[in-house]
């Protein structure tokens, strides 16, 4: 196959949206029939590969596909370490941007990163063939391990073009109706309405499903401990204290409750004895103005330190975001605001979270992977610190109880 097959099939990806397919009725036909002649003539190079699960131990390499972000590549944390079960003499590749390494640093669950920032956005004219160019690269590099298996959980084109040009034997993802062309083991979307664990997991029906779901947690080193005792105890943190962070950041803005509601539940939470707020801000600066309330911690750190820090709170009050999926990776109970609709796919690992959404004539509306979703500008501050005083009443009670 010619650089120049590959380079029209990256053309094509790049002219097509990452997300559910939005694209006018022909135009989605026509990217079908183009990824499929595409698989044909890549396929017809290659010799069949037996299915079944009889030959895992023989699989020497994995590729997995979560190009998004921190909250994604956690959800896929339970779907890597079951990867270890299934393909024990296996050496596990996590094709993600470049926080991957780092957010996974001491899990066990990734063996070697390839790293890329690919702009999934529809290409202009301008950016096209930089794009191009870098998937390109990304593609040879891929093909350089000899993957057996790759897996992406997501069904978009430029995902199934991904498997492809990865040159894996095995192609594992969620069917495109008639583009099956680029997988070699389709799996039926179903009704879309899973939880985004359950949707990694049955990418394990072609090697016999799997029974159970085990949640592996993020790790934090002595060191890192040692760092982040040192700098709450610095503001005045005692042992038996309540520490709650709060997080008002989230990778886009319509998802974040309003910061002035934040300061409103901070100037709430200080009043409380025997309680200690512990402010986040993002790289940005977006959230700092939460520093000023008087008795607040401030933090604006890496990402490292975001995780230690997390790791010593009792609560994380934020919205649907990356934080969120830390906390709840590090099994620390979040009181977390949600567009109304998405709660049920995107909730955090572990049990012991309140998810708050708005009144649906509340808010207002933004895309989602079904349609429209709700900003959560409807929930009230008192809804919050209801949810939070419910939190601490179980967590100080020592009760078990499940996520919601």
């Amino acid at each position: 196959m010619g650089r120049d097959a590959v380079s029209g099939a990256i053309q094509f990806g790049l002219d097509c949206r990452m997300g559910p397919i939005r694209t006018t009725t022909l135009r989605r036909r026509l990217a079908l029939t183009i990824l499929n002649l595409f698989a044909r003539a890549f396929n017809g190079r290659r010799r069949h590969t037996p299915r079944g699960n009889s030959q895992n131990e023989d699989v020497a390499r994995v590729l997995v596909v979560e190009l998004w972000n921190i909250g994604d590549v956690i959800l896929a944390m339970p779907f890597l370490a079951h990867l270890r079960y299934l393909f024990p003499r296996a050496r596990i590749t996590l094709l993600a941007k470049s926080f991957a390494a780092d957010l996974l640093a001491g899990t066990g669950l990734v063996d070697d990163y390839i790293t890329a920032d690919l702009a999934w956005a529809p290409a202009d004219r301008d950016t096209a063939p930089r794009k191009a160019i870098d998937l390109w690269r990304v593609s040879r590099t891929l093909r350089r391990h000899n993957f057996d298996v790759a897996f992406s959980s997501r069904p978009h084109l430029r995902e199934h073009l991904l498997l492809l040009l990865s040159g894996a034997k095995r192609r594992v993802g969620f069917s495109l109706s008639d583009a099956g062309g680029a997988l070699t083991d389709p799996i039926q979307v179903g009704n879309g309405q899973r939880h985004k664990v359950e949707d990694w997991m049955r990418l394990f029906l072609p090697f016999g499903g799997v029974s159970s779901t085990e949640l592996p947690r993020l790790r934090v080193a002595d060191s890192e401990r040692i760092w982040a005792t040192g700098y709450l105890a610095s503001s005045g943190v005692q042992v038996g204290d309540f520490l709650i962070g709060i997080h008002p950041g989230a990778s886009l803005p319509e998802k974040r409750w309003p910061l002035e509601q934040f300061r409103e539940v901070a100037t709430a939470l200080i009043a409380e004895p025997g309680v200690r707020v512990l402010a986040f801000a993002e790289p940005s600066g977006y959230g700092a103005e939460l520093f000023a309330v008087q008795g607040v911690i401030g933090a604006q750190v890496g990402l490292r330190e975001l995780i230690a820090l997390v790791d010593q709170c009792d609560l994380l009050v934020c919205n649907d975001s990356g934080p969120m999926h830390i906390a709840g990776a590090l099994g620390v109970p979040t009181v977390a605001m949600f567009g109304q609709g998405i709660e049920r796919w995107f909730a955090p690992l572990g049990e012991g979270h309140e998810m708050l959404i708005p009144e649906a004539r509340s808010s207002s509306a933004l895309g989602s992977r079904s349609g429209r979703i709700r900003a959560p500008t409807g929930i009230s501050s008192a809804q919050v610190l209801a949810a939070i005083e419910r939190t601490m009443q179980r967590l100080r009670s020592g009760r078990t109880f499940s996520s919601l």
